[in-house]
């Protein structure tokens, strides 16, 4: 009596797929099965990509296909090429006795049949399947321990690029044949990261804030929903974007927690190629974040008043008042609170208008003196810290600039000299080629004169394709010649820091103020500015 056999094709990542496929299991299968008379293939199942350690019995749609079909007795035979192809967690030994009950037989082509009718076959398929799972936990240990070596020796490790990149052949091909690829940027995209860090930094606004404006400005996101706050903790969090890869940036446990970045690992040394921001731009974006995470902390454990003078990074730039979480009290050292009010009228017109009156209150009421209006303080630092910008040295930004101009000069100027070596080789060829025509005619070359003119036709299309590639290349290198000049000129102008402060709205000016200053004490005569940092420092 014939029986019917179905076999199981798996692989647990697409990286072991061949051309969308698995052919080498299937042919072993089939070969397996023609040895056997009475065994007749019916159909496969297949799983593509498709974890048998990460997934249950449950999660796996094919598993509960052959289930299914085993209850209706579709066929008899079960063939797959290992134990660990059905799973790689003791629980699979437990499907298979489910299958066994059924009237299957499950049977690999390197184990043999998987038997549960005895005490000692059901025990020796768990330990099979336990075994198993001992495999995958120490090949998962063999892959985190692969990739830290190359992200540490600056080595792309896979996955989706990083937004503001994309991934384009390398050149180079693993072990397993494949092309591996490397990240690039994308300038369009590269902007709008820049955007995020200036609006992180500059103008004080967190994720939901950032997300927002970037949707009300129409920006494209990732893909296509609108921008979310995760996306741009992502961004602001990814050390990518100063140049640098990094890995345990994150583990799963049920749903995915962040780790802290002490416990990162980072490519040892910084890819220029890859850098969108400056890493003092990035450091800062990060200073930002923690200290609003340790604020938050911080208001949840009551932290001590010492522990909040420490951290100045205003939690929120909302509001119209430019000190808040600066100015203090000079009588009872209590920080000064928003004591603000609009006063609303009528006109005999009818028309309704509102007046604004911004005031900083003493929360403790200080006989001496409780309110302080916002036009009198804020004069009064504003015009010191003015006068403190104008003492500040200029930035000095050619030297940085310098550098990415070279690195990206070179990177193409290295293509371009690839390429005219190609060219040179593809010259000589067709220049020798036919030098052997009158030959090829005579009848005594190796080439008849049709096929050598083939072979000249053929070298002839690829060199007008490179030569296309080189001049497109050149065309690049003027371009990006022009574009680093025009750059230049406006690196050479000294910035007007007071200008800049003067001209810039509450929210730029309270990130401003929380860099600059350490506090602002007032009393009825007297303000007192702490600063921070001194000119000098400032290079």
């Amino acid at each position: 009596m014939c029986k019917k056999v179905r076999t199981l094709l798996r692989v647990s990542s697409r990286q072991q797929l061949h051309d969308d496929d698995i052919p080498i299991q299937r042919a072993e299968a089939m070969q397996y099965i023609a040895q056997r008379p009475e065994w007749v293939f019916d159909q496969e199942y297949i799983e593509k990509a498709v974890s048998a350690y990460k997934n249950t019995v449950e999660q796996r749609e094919v598993l509960q296909k052959i289930l299914a079909d085993a209850r209706n007795r579709q066929f008899d035979i079960l063939l797959t090429y290992m134990s660990d192809r059905i799973g790689r967690q003791e629980e699979y030994s437990f499907y298979v006795a489910a299958l066994n009950q059924l009237g299957i037989e499950v049977w690999t082509i390197k184990d043999g049949q998987l038997k549960t009718q005895e005490h000692i076959d059901k025990l020796l398929n768990y330990i099979r399947f336990w075994q198993n799972e001992g495999e995958s936990k120490k090949t998962g240990m063999r892959v985190k321990d692969t990739q830290k070596e190359l992200v540490k020796s600056g080595k792309f490790v896979g996955g989706r690029a990083p937004y503001g990149y994309q991934l384009v052949p390398s050149g180079m091909v693993s072990s397993h044949g494949r092309l591996l690829k490397k990240l690039e940027i994308i300038e369009e995209k590269a902007e709008v990261v820049r955007k995020i860090y200036h609006l992180a930094i500059h103008c004080g606004m967190g994720y939901e804030k950032i997300a927002k404006e970037l949707n009300s400005q129409g920006i494209p996101s990732i893909t296509t929903d609108k921008w979310k706050s995760g996306t741009i903790r992502s961004i602001l969090t990814n050390p990518i974007y100063m140049g640098y890869l990094a890995l345990n940036r994150r583990v799963h446990q049920g749903g995915y927690i962040h780790l802290d970045r002490k416990n990162w690992i980072y490519s040892d040394k910084q890819l220029p190629e890859l850098m969108i921001v400056p890493p003092q731009t990035w450091e800062a974006a990060q200073k930002i974040r923690e200290a609003r995470k340790a604020k938050i902390n911080a208001s949840k454990e009551k932290a001590s008043k010492e522990y909040e003078l420490q951290h100045h990074i205003p939690f929120s730039t909302s509001g119209r008042l430019a000190l808040t979480g600066l100015a203090y009290c000079g009588y009872c050292g209590k920080r000064l609170k928003n004591g603000s009010y609009c006063n609303h009228w009528t006109t005999k017109t009818g028309e309704s208008k509102t007046s604004y009156a911004g005031r900083y209150l003493c929360p403790s009421k200080c006989p001496q003196r409780s309110c302080y209006s916002q036009t009198y303080l804020e004069s009064i630092v504003f015009e010191t810290v003015e006068r403190f910008l104008e003492d500040l040295k200029p930035i000095n930004l050619t030297e940085e600039w310098q550098k990415i101009k070279q690195n990206q000069t070179a990177k193409t100027e290295k293509e371009r000299k690839e390429l005219q070596k190609k060219l040179q080789l593809l010259n000589n060829d067709i220049h020798t080629l036919e030098e052997k025509i009158p030959d090829a005619i005579r009848e005594n070359y190796c080439f008849s004169a049709e096929k050598l003119a083939s072979i000249i036709k053929e070298k002839e299309t690829e060199r007008q394709k490179l030569s296309q590639k080189a001049c497109l290349l050149k065309s690049q290198l003027l371009l990006a010649s022009k574009q680093y000049r025009q750059a230049e000129k406006s690196f050479s102008l000294t910035p007007d820091w007071k200008k800049e402060f003067h001209n810039a709205d509450t929210k730029i000016k309270k990130m401003l103020l929380s860099s600059l200053l350490d506090k602002v004490t007032v009393t009825d005569n007297q303000v007192c500015i702490q600063f921070k940092i001194r000119p000098e420092d400032f290079t």
